[in-house]
């Protein structure tokens, strides 16, 4: 597996974590795969494994109310593990045929012109009594206002350098493809602040400022935990997750009638299909523009 996960970060050029989700799945089967067979069959013996094993696995998952593109990224994942030993010359059963199931909708949450502005009111009105909370609360409100107001996603904002602000943003993605994200004045005069009010040499321009934890780079998580923290303080009745907040900025630019190849291209969907995804939250709009017609008495 380790050869595996090395094939696909240099070949197929899959970033670090993605390769850790392949591994974590197939370390899963795997354990699916020795406990039923008491130890005789695993991803070691890929071709011992039969399409069998692999809906009795799946089934398994959905018993444990994992939902359907969950099961399809295992299959996905799956997958490509038989593949990969099928250009190795061993004897696997056709990957091809592994069927995925068929997903719901994707249902697209995002937060109302109001809980947004509420949202980041509370960032900027949080009391601070010395310099150190006075230095979280702008790095707090910078990474609700980023999130809110550029496409990126939590963990392309955990590893920003302070050296990558610039107007033009590249940021690497899958395939080596490079995204451009646009700053614009308000983005800096935050950033700006921000900075300023830091005393450190950390490299990245988001980094924690715990006690314990001085001048590292703030992950993932506790950047989600910032964002489910805050909400709740802010009286905002959904959910708040940083995800939504990439909804919103894509919903915000919908409600202000850009169009829709230019929300596609700043978001980097690759099929515009995803992108339509996002008229499901205009619903009420669509109402409120419908009591707008003039009616004949």
């Amino acid at each position: 597996m380790k050869n595996f996960s090395n094939r696909i970060i240099l070949n197929r050029w899959y970033a670090k974590w993605t390769a850790e989700n392949y591994i974590r799945t197939l370390n899963k089967f795997n354990e699916y795969m020795k406990q039923i067979t008491f130890g005789k069959r695993g991803v070691d013996t890929p071709e011992l494994i039969t399409l069998q094993d692999i809906d009795m696995f799946i089934k398994m998952q959905r018993v444990h109310w994992l939902t359907a593109t969950t099961c399809n990224n295992y299959l996905a994942w799956i997958k490509m593990w038989l593949k990969y030993n099928y250009i190795m010359w061993k004897k696997v059963i056709d990957y091809r045929r592994i069927i995925t199931a068929r997903e719901p909708q994707k249902k697209i949450e995002a937060l109302t012109e109001q809980e947004a502005k509420r949202l980041i009111d509370y960032f900027k009105s949080v009391p601070c009594e010395t310099r150190r909370e006075e230095v979280i609360k702008t790095r707090n409100f910078m990474i609700c206002w980023l999130l809110l107001y550029t496409w990126l996603r939590v963990n392309e904002l955990s590893n920003l350098k302070i050296e990558d602000i610039k107007e033009e943003l590249q940021i690497i993605w899958k395939g080596n493809k490079r995204r451009v994200v646009y700053l614009f004045k308000e983005d800096f005069d935050i950033i700006d602040l921000y900075l300023f009010l830091r005393k450190d040499n950390c490299p990245y321009l988001i980094v924690s400022h715990s006690k314990n934890y001085k001048s590292d780079r703030l992950s993932n998580v506790s950047i989600e935990n910032i964002i489910r923290e805050w909400w709740k303080k802010a009286w905002i009745e959904q959910e708040v997750f940083p995800h939504k907040l990439r909804h919103t900025f894509a919903t915000n630019l919908m409600r202000n009638w850009a169009k829709l190849p230019y929300i596609q291209k700043l978001l980097w969907h690759q099929n515009i299909s995803t992108t339509q995804t996002y008229l499901s939250v205009l619903n009420s709009d669509i109402k409120e523009a419908q009591q707008l017609l003039k009616r004949y008495e």
